[in-house]
């Protein structure tokens, strides 16, 4: 069934996109979908997912956007609600790419995107971006042995922006 109101700049799916871009764990993303949805994951916070998430996931986040996947399907198919086709279609081609792994050792780097959630009231404050969100890209290194550096490639960016 189609759900009227889903809007995408709401407080929870904001938080959730947020969550996602950040990497957060699959349990705290099927938490917040859940919110989304009133406290069922709904046909339209699917679409929200498969829209603003799955869809426009970079290749570095196969094995991450496949662990949502299987928990996010796993969860509705244990309330028994109806899962998209466009998700279980895309968890069946992370399995056959990773079955390979071919996508795991080509990327040794994830993009995670960390974003501050701005109060509508903040519009007087000439540093409040319109779109109350902003998002700051911070590349990680899968190899826990490697670290990340995205904060020190941030702090280098900023001063150069000046």
């Amino acid at each position: 069934m189609a759900e009227q109101g889903v809007d995408p700049i709401a407080p929870p799916f904001l938080h959730l996109l947020s969550a996602f871009l950040a990497m957060e764990s699959t349990q705290c993303l099927v938490s917040l979908a859940r919110a989304c949805g009133g406290g069922s994951i709904t046909e339209g916070v699917q679409r929200f997912i498969w829209d603003n998430c799955i869809c426009k996931v970079e290749k570095g986040h196969v094995p991450y956007s496949k662990s949502f996947l299987k928990k996010l399907i796993n969860e509705i198919e244990s309330a028994h609600g109806d899962v998209l086709d466009e998700l279980y279609e895309q968890y069946a081609s992370y399995m056959i790419s990773l079955k390979d792994g071919s996508l795991v050792k080509e990327n040794s780097r994830v993009l995670k995107w960390i974003s501050f959630l701005f109060s509508p009231g903040c519009f007087e404050v000439p540093s409040c971006p319109k779109s109350m969100r902003l998002a700051v890209p911070l590349h990680c290194s899968l190899n826990m042995l490697e670290g990340d550096t995205g904060p020190e490639e941030l702090l280098v960016e900023a001063v150069r922006e000046k």
